[in-house]
């Protein structure tokens, strides 16, 4: 029978080759162990990874839906304060308007004119909000403000208005303009069309199209610029007709007032969608993660008691290595 024997440097480079492969073992098994996930995830999945590329693929839209409804709820906090700012101006100066309409003062009647070109500018101001760097009322123009400034505004009405000689003609005047679309949308609205509703799920789509060109706010606008040339100088009118014009312009902000209301109550309609697809996005995400990581989960008594089996076979390899170190010619004779 032929005997097959290894050298002393072939035995020791055997011995150092398995204690390396145990070591690599032992490393692989606690460091699944720490980490709760299995080290080769196609071996676990015997090859199959449909199903975790089917998971992965559906979290990465998940989570693109869920960034762009937090976008989104952002937008729509914005543009609710603001239209709140819009509707406060109409409604504050209501009462000042009334006020002057039935006292036979024409300090009165200037005073609500100079309180109304400050509230004008306050809901020009807030008709022109950005958040995130996007303008909130230009509709799809995202880049540059709403509307003009008022000194531009009440420039161009100014011309519009010249030669009316009662209060009646004036609001007619304001209205056609505000209306046409050659007035207000043409030299005034700078924005663009309004934006498309935005996908929030997989299933929503939110409205939040709100423009500075929205009836409701054309309708505030034409009683803040009503009431802000009551005591123009281009629009000299008696005192009993810049009253009349008081009371016209205290009853389009009423009516304004009441169409912002309604444009917020509808946005905030979105709000409330918003906020329902953001919990539906999270469920989903935590379910998608979860499947994933039970597909890729460790099994700890398997592990244990494969880290064991290495364990023991380590040792086992270092006591012969040892032993064989220190054997000298009497001990191989013996």
């Amino acid at each position: 029978m032929t005997m097959v024997s290894l050298g002393d440097l072939a035995q020791s480079f055997l011995l150092k080759s398995q204690a390396t492969r145990l070591k690599r073992d032992a490393d692989r098994i606690t460091g699944a162990l720490a980490s709760g996930r299995v080290a080769d995830v196609g071996a676990a999945l015997s090859g199959d990874l449909s199903r975790l590329t089917a998971d992965s693929r559906a979290r990465a839209v998940t989570a693109g839906y869920q960034s762009a409804a937090r976008e989104a709820a952002a937008q729509a906090r914005a543009t609710q304060a603001a239209l709140d700012l819009v509707g406060g101006a109409a409604q504050a100066l209501v009462s000042p308007l009334l006020r002057a309409s039935q006292l036979n003062l024409a300090d009165q009647v200037a005073l609500a004119g100079e309180e109304a070109r400050g509230r004008l500018q306050t809901a020009l101001a807030a008709l022109n909000t950005a958040s995130g760097g996007r303008s909130l009322f230009a509709g799809q123009a995202i880049n540059r403000p709403a509307v003009a400034e008022s000194g531009v505004l009440l420039a161009a009405l100014r011309a519009e208005l010249a030669g009316a000689t009662t209060a009646d003609a004036a609001m007619a005047r304001l209205s056609a303009w505000f209306d046409a679309p050659t007035g207000f949308a043409a030299m005034a609205y700078q924005g663009g069309i309004a934006l498309e509703d935005v996908a929030v799920s997989a299933t929503d789509r939110v409205w939040l199209g709100v423009t500075a060109a929205d009836p409701a706010l054309r309708a505030v606008l034409k009683g803040l610029t009503a009431a802000a040339l009551i005591e123009d100088p281009a629009l000299p009118l008696p005192l009993d007709e810049s009253k009349t014009l008081a009371r016209l312009a205290a009853e389009a902000l009423l009516t304004g007032g009441e169409r912002v209301t309604d444009l917020a109550a509808r946005l905030g309609i979105s709000e409330e969608r918003i906020d329902a697809a953001q919990s539906r996005n999270a469920a989903d995400l935590l379910t998608l993660e979860l499947a994933q990581a039970e597909a890729i989960r460790s099994d700890p008594e398997r592990l244990a008691v494969e880290l064991e089996a290495v364990q023991t076979s380590l040792e086992t390899v270092f006591a012969i290595t040892a032993r064989l170190s220190r054997l000298n010619l009497t001990d191989f004779l013996r």
